[in-house]
């Protein structure tokens, strides 16, 4: 019997929604993977991947004109054997779902989600914290957050966050993703393997000298005398191991596409730069180190190949003013803890 209690999301102002318990959901997830085609492979267990599913599932269902594509650890696990194995050490935990839309049906989309879990089940609410709408007031409709119900263990509420992007992945780079927007449909829900490696390539950020100690894996190169640029944590370069582990390099569909990064990266200097490095960083890793033999070593021969083509092609190099950096400095935003409380 369902029972509908208040979640606190903000204990400071006291603010609160409605949540219907137990999470309940119309259509089973098994019967979303068959629908939507996602791979037995995938390990529909974890919260938001399940969720990820049925989110796909119901907009095939109900809004199929609507043109999404995950992207991030989800699409990871939805492209990559590997990353849904324990046993490969490729396998993390995920708190987001990613989902790219065109800039001119990100209205239908938000429409589509204010009144979904009272179309499809309360496992699939999803809402906007304080934080959220202050955060989504800034976002020029180019990018858009919002959170999920994952779990119930007595009166405490695992959350996630569904995060929204229009048209182009913009982050430390900008990646135009229109082209997989196209095609997602066809091509398992998730922007092509190229582009989803080059989101993963793209991360970089500077930090003190004195503060390279603590992330010794992530050290890319020097930036002046008193910085240095990092790149990605261990999550992320577990994602692009998995996704260098199973899939080939060559222009098939469903593989990396080299042709794909080269034209992406030859257009600028900076991706180009960054995704070098972080390559170069990959294949020191201890999280590569970590695989087994058989898996590292044909990692080792991708990240080979895939440096090889880069280092082929490297645009010309733009003059940046007093020796700044070539990316565009992200902070991260302001979320709310990953837990509610029923009150």
């Amino acid at each position: 019997m369902s029972e509908r209690v208040d979640l606190v999301i903000d204990p400071k102002r006291g603010r609160h929604i409605s949540v219907e318990l137990p999470l309940e959901q119309k259509v089973p997830r098994e019967e979303a993977r068959r629908r939507v085609g996602v791979p037995d492979f995938v390990d529909l267990s974890d919260p938001q991947v399940g969720k990820a599913v049925s989110l796909l599932e119901a907009i095939q269902r109900e809004r199929p004109a609507l043109r999404v594509a995950l992207f991030g650890g989800t699409a990871c696990r939805l492209r990559c054997p590997s990353s849904n194995d324990p046993a490969s050490g490729l396998r993390r935990s995920l708190h987001d779902i990613d989902l790219a839309v065109p800039f001119d049906e990100m209205p239908r989309l938000r429409l589509f989600l204010e009144g979904l879990a009272a179309r499809e089940g309360s496992a699939l609410q999803f809402f906007e914290t304080p934080a959220d709408h202050v955060f989504n007031s800034y976002g020029e409709g180019l990018r858009l957050r919002y959170h999920s119900l994952l779990q119930v263990e007595g009166n405490q509420i695992e959350l996630g966050t569904l995060d929204l992007i229009a048209d182009e992945f913009r982050f430390c780079h900008h990646i135009d993703l229109r082209r997989d927007l196209n095609r997602a449909f066809q091509s398992g829900w998730t922007v092509s393997p190229a582009i989803l490696l080059l989101t993963k390539l793209q991360f970089i950020q500077r930090i003190p000298l004195t503060d390279s100690a603590l992330v010794p894996e992530r050290v890319l190169e020097p930036i002046g005398r008193s910085s240095v640029a990092i790149g990605p944590e261990a999550k992320d370069v577990q994602d692009i191991l998995a996704l260098l582990r199973d899939h080939p390099l060559d222009g098939a569909p469903e593989s990396i596409d080299p042709d794909r990064l080269v034209e992406l990266t030859g257009k600028d200097w900076g991706l180009w730069k960054t995704a070098s490095l972080t390559l170069a960083m990959t294949g020191r890793s201890p999280v590569l180190a970590g695989m087994p033999v058989d898996a590292r070593l044909d990692c080792v021969e991708k990240i080979r190949k895939v440096q090889e083509a880069l280092a082929r092609h490297e645009p010309p190099h733009r003059r940046r003013l007093f020796g700044g950096p070539w990316w565009t400095e992200v902070d991260s935003p302001q979320s709310i803890d990953r837990a509610g409380q029923i009150s």
